[in-house]
């Protein structure tokens, strides 16, 4: 079974979110963004991806104990991902190798659980 890695956890808990978090998919760096209050102030948060060659969401109904233990507020990269080789599997053999795939997962309350196979990924 894959087994997860965390890489960062969101500022604030998601509970406390002032805006539900979304996945933007447009421009050259999709993100999951999400709003919260800081000090009194509104802020913006993003966890932006490069290279996204897949990306999926599952709605908080629909999502098992597997997407939340450990990726609740939580971005994680699951190793040995099923999911990175079947989308390499798949990928034209031009690109096929070109870039690492990393499968990256993190789940926020009331919105769900946001995956993306990507070569990297970063605060903003």
């Amino acid at each position: 079974m894959s087994s997860k890695i965390p890489l960062y956890k969101v500022p604030v808990p998601s509970t406390a979110f002032t805006t539900e978090a979304y996945f933007e998919d447009k421009g050259p760096r999709p993100a999951v963004c999400f709003t919260y209050k800081s000090n009194g102030e509104e802020q913006e948060g993003q966890i932006s991806f490069s290279r996204v060659a897949a990306m999926r969401t599952r709605a908080a109904r629909c999502c098992t104990p597997w997407h939340i233990e450990g990726a609740y507020d939580t971005l994680v990269e699951v190793e040995d991902s099923a999911w990175v080789k079947e989308v390499r599997a798949d990928t034209q053999p031009l690109w096929k190798d070109k870039w690492p795939m990393h499968h990256y997962m993190i789940y926020l309350d009331s919105a769900g659980c946001f995956e993306v196979i990507a070569e990297s990924w970063q605060v903003t």
